[in-house]
């Protein structure tokens, strides 16, 4: 196969990968400080809780249940805030937007799970001034001050965009207030479209960035934490590949670790 290829008339997005690749490395402090601490909450039998809302979800489920995946994480996935996949009906993308909107969420999330001494929240938003996303950020450090807290989110807009959250903060200034917290770039340009096109009766504005950074982050995070745990002579529990071998003995191994480490979370453990 040819190394040259030809570019087809109108297309640019890919070119906005190098801007997802840039910002990654430009960060890599930060994503080694993020690998160490769930390094450590893996090594102690901890979980790294994970909450999305809306299309954010995608970077939850690649930690998730995923090929290569490691154990010790857990989704915080409610289906009202999370499944954006009807436009009407009950379950319609208005209702789902309300929901966003909808305070306290976060408090009755974490009501369901007693939080272990060496668990990590991670929460994902796009823009990082959705309320749901600040309130269960904000809930967490309230009531776990000394635990670490993650967020995934575009630094740029979280930082100026206007709050929507009723305690006037975003993302961004949660993570500056809390006591121990890191802040993941997704790298996307304020407002997500990071491709204009000129047609013959309109200007249109498509192609967000924001999935794109956060999956990169996410894998990036993956491959981290793995060297530190196995640097460490601590030996993970990375899920296999079903689609390329018997597995099964593999499955059954991540599978009831995965189980052990939700049992002491659920009893408080």
């Amino acid at each position: 196969m040819s190394d040259t290829f030809e570019r087809p008339e109108g297309l640019t997005f890919p070119d906005q990968l190098e801007r997802v690749r840039l910002g990654v490395l430009a960060q890599v402090d930060a994503l080694r400080e993020t690998a160490h601490t769930f390094a450590d909450a893996i090594a102690a039998g901890g979980l790294i809780h994970v909450y999305a809302n809306g299309h954010s979800r995608i970077a939850t489920e690649e930690l998730v249940v995923r090929l290569g995946a490691l154990t010790g994480f857990h989704p915080l996935l409610a289906p009202g805030l999370a499944t954006f996949d009807s436009v009407v009906g009950a379950r319609g993308i208005r209702v789902n937007q309300r929901n966003e909107r909808v305070e306290g969420l976060g408090a009755a999330i974490l009501d369901e799970y007693d939080i272990g001494p060496h668990d990590v929240l991670v929460a994902v938003s796009a823009t990082g001034t959705t309320p749901a996303a600040v309130d269960i950020a904000l809930e967490f450090t309230r009531r776990y001050p000394r635990h670490a807290l993650v967020a995934l989110t575009s630094r740029v807009q979280s930082r100026e965009a206007s709050p929507k959250h009723g305690s006037g903060l975003t993302l961004y200034q949660v993570v500056e207030r809390a006591e121990r917290a890191i802040l993941l770039d997704n790298c996307m340009p304020m407002g997500d479209l990071s491709v204009e096109i000129s047609g013959k009766s309109a200007r249109y504005q498509v192609c967000p960035l924001s999935s794109i950074g956060a999956l990169t982050i996410v894998q990036s995070l993956n491959e981290l934490t793995v060297r530190e745990l196995d640097a460490r002579g601590y030996t993970p529990h990375v899920l296999g590949n079903m689609h390329l071998g018997d597995v099964e003995e593999n499955y059954d191994a991540w599978i009831r670790d995965e189980r052990r480490r939700y049992a002491r979370a659920l009893n408080g453990e």
